[in-house]
């Protein structure tokens, strides 16, 4: 989605050998539409093209140089010379002051909403383009001064200072470069005339600030000519503003009965219903971790306005090929639709998408923290992963020999593990309101509910003591006894807690320690870094490491999944995971669900209206939505003895 920022553009000096303009672009104050776009969010490369009334058949130079700051951009731009005879014809337009705006083209990256007004903040953009334009959206978007330019030529050649050069429909007003005026037409909408008040208000402040500010180049007091023409300059001003403010209440009043319009489902829709000319069709670039995003929110959607996916996606991600290979993998659709993009090398893909899937849970879940530290597979066709291992290292491999003597060999034992899938199951619910209420921002509220329940149920999973069986992976704690916690609450305390859990691992693993990580809450971590060295005060040794992430040089894992009074120390090098090639997704507003935070209830004998141990409730009844996620996982250990953990910690 192209965008435009309309901008005011002050000439410091425009130099007729070379062409060369250097000036102030600013981003403009809150427009009509209410929006911003933020000059330190600029990205861009130069040299930038420069285009005229941003009509892409018709570049007239370069953006060779930009500096950001906080009030604006700063730009140095050269227009070409000898290459055509239109082209000079619009550098003298330029400058003459005919064509006093200038109007950014850019890419939104970033945006939020601008609270209490229905304007958009633009906080990150890539900049694309900057044209000329004759009058600017924005009514502070005209050249205020031009300082430098030669006065006498210009009036040797009969140029004159324009004042009050106004287009009913101007490029980068209404972007319409080559409209002609239909015949017969009389009446200007009330759109077009608010349009033409504020560029001729635009225009009179420019002037009245360019009077002034000859008197203060030139150190002087006005003459009487330059205070007649800016107090006539006010007055119009005064009287401008008082037609805006009527007009703008007739449109207020003629809107109140106008017929609604399709809903805006999000930002991109918004800005093409504002300025539909710049509505320009682009396929933005998806990173990998949103694929299952936003094929989940293509199918969410679907439910609620009865559209199918693919016509969302369509809408919504322009038709984006890794995103619908994605949504027909985690959907298991029957028929696929055709589309209008390259088929088959996206599905090569889906497999990526889930470990990015995994990678998007990283703040929030501990599994996606140890299976990027240790070693990854997928179950594929196959279904089941088999790893060799040994059982038992010989304590003599090898040794220097005398010439002619046999090498000593220990016999050791070799083993395998295997990895079967276990399906993992969470169900996510929110209500039609919340959908709803929640737009364009659905593509959030979704991320963060099943993101925060599939973090839960893994690691709550992955933390506990139970042994493996045949629907469930083994929990860390299974088999291994917890360290005895330092009693105390001073920092000796908690030193020792350091000492036993390293020194348990040290032991487990032979001192053959690959990359140790810590598990911790985040209140005992903030616990931690918060003790005193001594009695007497002074700051916790490993206070700064904390800050940092890590403790004793170990990455430090922070999530409140992990109980209050525990605290683990892994070797994530051995730490095996396994995945299906992507998670299933089903959405249903139809199912009775048996809510329960424990353990799963049944539903009671047919015909019985009563469950047992868990209420049921009926998503139809309650208005409300279900998306289940399933998925194939399973984890487990490569060798014993690279876990230790301590509960019950007194120092926290």
């Amino acid at each position: 989605m192209m965008n435009r920022a309309y901008a005011l553009l002050s000439i410091k000096q425009a130099d007729d050998e070379t062409r060369t303009i250097t000036g102030m672009a600013t981003t403009p104050m809150p427009d009509r539409l209410e929006d911003v776009v933020e000059p330190t969010g600029a990205q861009f490369k130069l040299p930038i093209p420069l285009l005229w009334q941003h009509d892409s058949h018709q570049p007239i130079g370069q953006v060779t140089a930009a500096k950001v700051g906080t009030a604006g951009i700063e730009i140095v731009a050269k227009i070409a010379k000898g290459v055509t005879d239109e082209i000079d014809r619009q550098w003298r337009l330029i400058k003459a002051g005919l064509v006093p705006g200038l109007s950014i083209g850019f890419m939104p990256i970033e945006h939020e909403a601008i609270p209490k007004t229905k304007g958009i903040r633009f906080t990150k953009w890539d900049w694309l383009e900057l044209s000329t334009v004759t009058v600017p959206a924005n009514q502070e978007a005209t050249i205020a001064t031009i300082k430098s330019l030669d006065i006498a030529q210009r009036a040797a050649s009969g140029q004159q200072t324009p004042h009050d050069a106004v287009r009913a429909n101007p490029p980068g007003a209404s972007g319409l470069s080559q409209r002609k005026p239909e015949e017969g037409r009389k009446m200007k909408t009330l759109a077009e005339q608010i349009t033409a008040l504020e560029a001729k208000r635009a225009a009179n402040a420019a002037r009245m600030d360019a009077v002034m500010q000859k008197t203060l180049d030139e150190d002087r007091t006005s003459t009487p000519d330059e205070q007649t023409e800016f107090d006539d300059l006010a007055a119009q001003v005064e009287a401008i503003d008082k037609d805006l403010v009527r007009l703008r209440k007739l449109e207020q009043s003629k809107a109140s009965t106008a017929k609604a319009v399709a809903k805006i489902e999000n930002v991109q829709q918004a800005i093409a219903v504002r300025d539909p000319v710049y509505a320009i069709p682009t396929q933005q670039p998806v990173k990998p971790q949103d694929y299952v995003w936003n094929a989940l929110v293509c199918r969410v959607k679907s439910h609620f306005t009865k559209v199918s996916p693919y016509e969302i996606l369509r809408e919504d991600f322009s038709d984006n090929e890794p995103t619908r290979a994605v949504m027909n993998a985690i959907f298991k659709a029957a028929t696929v639709p055709a589309d209008t993009v390259t088929s088959g090398w996206a599905s090569q893909l889906v497999a990526t998408s889930l470990q990015d899937y995994f990678a998007a849970l990283m703040p929030s879940s501990i599994y996606p923290g140890l299976s990027a530290r240790g070693m990854k597979f997928t179950f594929g066709q196959a279904g089941i992963v088999t790893m060799p291992t040994r059982s038992s290292t010989p304590t003599v491999a090898g040794s220097f020999v005398a010439q002619g003597s046999p090498i000593p060999v220990r016999q050791a034992a070799f083993t395998s593990i295997s990895f079967t899938p276990k399906k993992m199951g969470v169900i996510t619910t929110f209500t039609r309101e919340i959908y709803e209420h929640s737009t364009p921002n659905i593509d959030g509220l979704l991320r963060d509910a099943i993101s925060e329940d599939t973090s839960v149920a893994i690691d709550t999973v992955l933390l506990d003591a139970t042994a493996a069986s045949t629907t469930r992976p083994a929990g860390l704690r299974n088999g291994v006894a917890a360290t005895t916690a330092t009693s105390g609450g001073t920092i000796t305390a908690a030193i020792g807690d350091i000492r036993g859990l390293s020194q348990a691992l040290i032991t487990g693993t032979n001192g053959n320690l690959r990359n140790p990580v810590w598990i911790m809450n985040p209140g005992d971590v903030l616990a931690l870094s918060l003790l005193q060295a001594t009695a007497g005060g002074g700051e916790f040794p490993f206070k700064a490491e904390l800050a940092a992430g890590t403790l004793q040089g170990y990455p430090v894992i922070k999530s409140t999944t992990c109980p209050a009074d525990m605290m683990f120390l892994i070797d994530a090098a051995d730490f095996v995971s396994v995945t299906g090639d992507t998670p299933r997704f089903d959405v249903s507003d139809q199912a009775t669900l048996v809510y329960d935070d424990t353990a799963p209830a049944q539903l009671g004998t047919v015909g019985s209206p009563n469950v047992v141990g868990a209420p049921a409730r009926s998503l139809w009844q309650q208005d409300t939505i279900g998306i289940r996620m399933l998925l194939d996982i399973n984890w487990g250990l490569r060798r014993t003895g690279i876990v230790a953990w301590t509960q019950t910690m007194t120092w926290n």
